[in-house]
């Protein structure tokens, strides 16, 4: 168990710090404690989570927002990327030091995310971290000691995860945070199905220790002795499954029996709630396992199926609003793609199916390629929209694109009306409007000031939109969805283009006017 925040601020470091944002979180439980060194959430995006690939529910973190101290942009991108980490909150040192002042902007952004935002008493530069740290870590290892129970807690903070993140390796994360030791789920033959390690950067060869072991293959339970590391072997049935074997191997120290069995009981739950066909070898379970970020059970499938993921270059996402044609559109799919690409892998995951594509086999547009597909398939109607995104660099990028596509796809309808393609950057686009939109009123008015000129005349901005965002700047394609003629379509264009000092059918001159166009659907839907 963790300590709850209310708790924590009654604490000697923290008793006159003051909570801006997200007061509702007071109830909640903090497990963990971590400084945020690197606060630009550019460079942390591409250097340091893209590697760590972890979710933090139930940690709190701690910084001066030193590195973005003066931007107050970066700072509510900080804020929104620590929220969708699963972070509960910050606690913020040095405000009137090295941050000038909390914005209003930051503050808005985190109340309405609930995230949390604790602030230590302003202008004083007596205070030192390591108070605050010390106290919170005793107070949570002390309530961990004194709790010796943590299943309805794992599995707890499990399923309050975003969908895309309920899953077994997910779970063995949290479970080998808890106990702090290397949790590994193996088939009946012990190939490696998840391995989390603790530390994360241990280099301990479980594999070769694994092997190393006169395993009884008959179900009987085992606990090793080797050198300084304690080695438990539990054998797990589970329906969809069969039989796996879970591996606990500690170093430089014992788990107590209670702990074990928890360790076991949760894993046997989390395959019983999130691991159908778990041990599964097929595509569909490869594909889940690189949306889930399985990595130890991707490379085993890709290895037995012969998939290199190494070549995946391109991934499709293609909606389906009407199930009874699965097969038929995958067919399709598998007919279509396979003429372009050597690897081809279409699986459906949720509604969606997932296309993962590498060794080009021709020079065709990936675009044209796309539109070539909707163009001649048999089940348009039934295809809600197909996103594709080129230039995969690995595995992580196909995750990534994933859960991105998961978070505004509800809004394709919304701001790309009429459509059924759309390339990645547009996903990213109408990501960054969404996020801006949530930014407070200064900075929207900032954004949309540009579409001022034409604030007043409802048909100049409905025509701007669908030409921008409906038509890909094509002028038949806005006739025929305004149902005028393309010439009138050219004349309010140039209008608006002079009105607004911007020609938006240059490229160049666009993309401000694109994301004002993007932001005021979202407000306006």
């Amino acid at each position: 168990m963790g300590v709850k925040v209310k708790d924590l601020l009654q604490l000697p470091s923290l008793r006159e710090a003051q909570v801006y944002a997200g007061a509702e979180n007071l109830e909640r439980s903090v497990t963990s404690l971590s400084f945020l060194e690197v606060s630009d959430m550019l460079f942390f995006s591409k250097n340091i989570q893209m590697n760590q690939k972890e979710y933090y529910a139930g940690e709190l973190l701690i910084s001066s927002f030193y590195s973005i101290k003066d931007d107050v942009d970066k700072q509510c991108q900080a804020i929104q990327c620590l929220y969708d980490l699963g972070e509960i909150g910050i606690i913020l040192y040095y405000v009137g030091i090295v941050l000038p002042k909390l914005s209003p902007k930051v503050v808005q952004l985190a109340e309405k995310l609930g995230f949390m935002i604790i602030c230590m008493p302003k202008n004083d530069p007596s205070l030192r971290y390591n108070e605050v740290i010390y106290e919170v870590m005793n107070a949570i290892i002390t309530k961990q000691s004194a709790n010796d129970s943590f299943v309805n807690e794992i599995l707890e903070k499990v399923s309050l995860l975003p969908e895309h993140l309920r899953s077994v390796e997910m779970t063995i994360k949290m479970l080998a945070d808890r106990v702090k030791t290397n949790i590994i789920l193996t088939t009946s033959r012990f190939e490696i199905i998840n391995q989390v390690m603790w530390p994360r950067n241990s280099t301990l060869g479980v594999q070769q220790i694994i092997e190393s072991l006169q395993i009884d293959k008959k179900g009987k339970d085992n606990n090793f002795l080797i050198e300084d590391l304690s080695v438990y072997q539990k054998e797990i049935q589970q329906k969809d499954n069969g039989r796996m074997y879970l591996f606990v191997i500690t170093e430089k120290k014992e788990l107590p029996i209670f702990e074990l069995d928890q360790v076991t009981e949760v894993i046997q739950v989390a395959l019983n709630l999130w691991g159908k066909k778990h041990g599964e070898v097929s595509e569909y379970a490869l594909v889940k396992a690189i949306i889930n970020d399985e990595s130890e059970k991707m490379y085993r499938l890709a290895k037995i199926l012969s998939v290199n993921v190494s070549s995946v270059q391109l991934l499709w996402l293609v909606h389906i609003n009407d199930l009874s044609k699965e097969k038929e559109i995958r067919a399709e799919l598998i007919d279509q793609l396979s003429k372009f690409y050597r690897t081809c892998v279409v699986q459906m995951i949720d509604h969606c199916f997932v296309v993962l594509l590498g060794n080009y086999m021709h020079k065709h547009s990936e675009l044209d390629i796309t539109k070539e597909f909707m163009e001649t398939t048999t089940h348009y109607s039934s295809i809600k929209d197909i996103i594709f995104c080129p230039r995969m660099r690995n595995t992580s990028d196909v995750r990534e694109m994933y859960q991105l596509v998961n978070d505004v796809e509800k809004l394709f309808p919304v701001i790309y009306k009429e459509r059924k393609i759309f390339s990645a950057a547009e996903i990213k686009s109408l990501k960054k409007a969404m996020m801006l939109a949530t930014m407070g009123e200064q900075k929207i008015a900032e954004h949309l000031v540009i579409l001022e000129p034409l604030m007043e005349d409802k048909e100049a901005i409905k025509t701007l939109c669908s030409f921008l965002l409906d038509s890909n700047g094509s002028f038949s394609k806005c006739s025929e969805l305004l149902y005028v003629h393309k010439n009138t379509v050219k004349y309010r264009i140039k209008k608006i283009s002079e009105l607004l000092g911007y020609d938006v059918t240059c490229f160049s001159e666009t993309y401000d006017v694109y994301m004002a166009t993007m932001i005021y659907r979202v407000l306006n839907h």
